[in-house]
């Protein structure tokens, strides 16, 4: 808020003036001078005091908490449509179920068909290449995926494809990306 340290405050609190209305792992919405706003978690976001949420310009960095669970799971973008991912450095791709595919408009027949070793066994994938994917509005283009055909995995993975191309640094549950 305001270019100020995060603060963690509680449905019904209010800092600097905004209010948190409702928060759940996906959205929170807050409210300002009686505007409303629903705002992405974990996405990049500037909030200033006129509750203007706007999408930052291409980020050198940016930083991700781990879940309850542990896990580092934020919404990215793929070709300018949003999915959640789960950053899996055991991937060593960027992989889409083709039900995700098919919901981002991905042409995914159209690439190299082979198989992917997971942890159910094998599958049939296709490989692709991302024009463009962002995560936590760090953007890449070029970028080598994997298609599996049906409906996993549930959560696309943020793998090596992407991954390799930054740094990261984590620290407890607060993990820190930077672009190379």
């Amino acid at each position: 808020m305001n270019g100020k340290q995060a603060k963690i405050i509680s449905v019904g609190q209010s800092y600097e003036g905004v209010k948190l209305l409702e928060a759940n792992t996906h959205h929170a919405v807050v409210e300002l001078e009686g505007q409303r706003r629903t705002l992405t978690l974990n996405s990049t976001v500037l909030l200033s005091k006129s509750l203007g949420a706007q999408a930052a310009a291409t980020a050198t960095s940016a930083q991700i908490f781990a879940n309850e669970n542990g896990f580092f799971m934020a919404d990215g973008r793929i070709n300018g449509e949003t999915l959640e991912f789960l950053v899996d450095t055991g991937a060593n791709l960027v992989v889409l179920s083709s039900r995700h595919a098919d919901q981002v408009d991905l042409e995914y027949e159209d690439g190299i068909q082979g198989y992917a070793t997971t942890a159910s066994g094998n599958a049939p994938m296709y490989k692709i290449e991302l024009d463009r994917i962002s995560f936590k509005g760090i953007e890449l283009r070029n970028v080598e995926a994997g298609v599996i055909v049906g409906n996993f995995p549930v959560i696309p993975l943020l793998g090596m494809s992407f991954l390799n191309k930054l740094e990261m640094n984590r620290s407890g549950n607060r993990m820190v990306l930077r672009k190379r």
